[in-house]
């Protein structure tokens, strides 16, 4: 007889010999079972691994007393002789739904679709045509641009000319603006037509030509077409604008803006910068006068054509021409990428320079950097 412990601590005695006073039995190792015989077609039973990987050839583990009852297999339906393979659920437990089919539009829901659709391709139109104008066109500007300038050169290159011919869409002087940078030059054609603002800008027909009494009113694009006067709004009074023709320089000074009028001459018109540029305003007349309306800046409709008439906003006989003053008249597109009004800058004849006394348009800068 012996003593065994039993799980949980319960001691029982056996005995070695069997009933009967026979030989005891053998015990088997577990290696040494032979393993049962399979059905024919039977699949072999797959061999258990633990959770690191490696085979397992020792009797199944055993099994945790707190562990949940183990999983029964289904029973094959009747007449079949494949198994029945369980799978894990997905994501943790939940079951995959399957996808509902697509929902068909109704009538709504497709001219909706169909809006949606012509509103995407139009806002792409417009982009590609925004893109054009900006960009595409100022390319195409700035070779026109050089042409004319070589041209421009090479006409001043003859015989000197006080008066010479205006040809539609031809060059005729050039515009600098200090201030913009002194790099800033730009042709300035004949006429306001698309061919001509394509080049630069352009002199409208039948105003005064530079210097003359009257008004020398000129036209530029703010946006694509090389845009020469894309920053006109950053102009301030007094700042110079300088009309290169063949024979002089003409320098303008931009008028005092209409909120400086009141105490001009003991304020800012006392500057260096500002000599030779007072208010056109009568001080005699209720209304200012012939010119009381003709401020620096302002900011007009497209329909007001008097701004480049040879007295701004007045009737073009209002003051014989021997009366009148050397304006220059600058009209861009107001606000930027629209043509809902225009931008005006009105400039006053300060000062004349040949150019037998300076030379080129470099070397008349630092004569006139001090009065800028």
């Amino acid at each position: 007889m012996a003593d065994r412990e039993e799980p949980g601590g319960d001691r029982r005695r056996y005995s070695e010999r069997p009933p009967g006073g026979g030989r005891p039995a053998p015990r088997r190792r577990p290696e040494d079972a032979i393993p049962p015989r399979r059905a024919p077609g039977e699949a072999p039973t797959p061999r258990r691994r633990p959770p690191d990987g490696r085979a397992y050839d020792g009797p199944p583990p055993r099994r945790r007393a707190d562990a949940p009852p183990p999983r029964r297999r289904p029973a094959p339906p009747p007449g079949s002789t494949e198994e029945t393979v369980i799978f894990e659920p997905v994501g943790g437990g939940t079951a995959t739904e399957e996808r509902p089919p697509p929902h068909e539009l109704g009538k709504g829901g497709a001219a909706i679709r169909t809006v949606g659709e012509l509103l995407i391709t139009a806002g792409l139109v417009v982009l590609l045509f925004m893109v054009y104008e900006v960009y595409v066109t100022d390319l195409f500007s700035a070779g026109k641009q050089s042409e004319a300038s070589s041209e421009l050169d090479g006409e001043w290159g003859k015989d000197r000319q006080l008066h010479p011919d205006l040809v539609d869409g031809k060059a005729f002087a050039r515009i600098h603006i200090p201030v913009f940078g002194a790099d800033f030059n730009f042709t300035i054609q004949e006429g306001t037509t698309e061919a001509a603002l394509e080049v630069g800008p352009g002199h409208y027909k039948g105003t005064a030509l530079p210097g003359e009494p009257g008004n020398f009113a000129i036209a530029g694009h703010r946006v694509g077409k090389g845009a020469p006067f894309n920053d006109l709004d950053n102009l301030s009074s007094c700042d110079q604008i300088i009309i290169e023709t063949q024979t002089d320089f003409y320098i303008y000074k931009v008028l005092p803006y209409k909120d400086e009028v009141e105490g001009w001459a003991a304020g800012k018109g006392a500057q260096p910068k500002c000599k030779n540029v007072g208010t056109l305003r009568d001080p005699n007349a209720a209304d200012g006068g012939a010119y009381g309306e003709t401020n620096g800046r302002r900011i007009v409709f497209p329909t007001k054509g008097d701004t480049v008439n040879p007295v701004p906003y007045k009737d073009p006989d209002i003051l014989p021409k021997a009366d009148q003053v050397s304006l220059l008249t600058l009209t861009t597109c107001h606000p930027k990428f629209s043509a809902k009004e225009r931008l005006i800058i009105h400039a006053v004849l300060a000062q004349q320079v040949p150019k037998n006394q300076v030379g080129t348009y470099a070397e008349l800068l630092p004569k006139i950097s001090e009065a800028r």
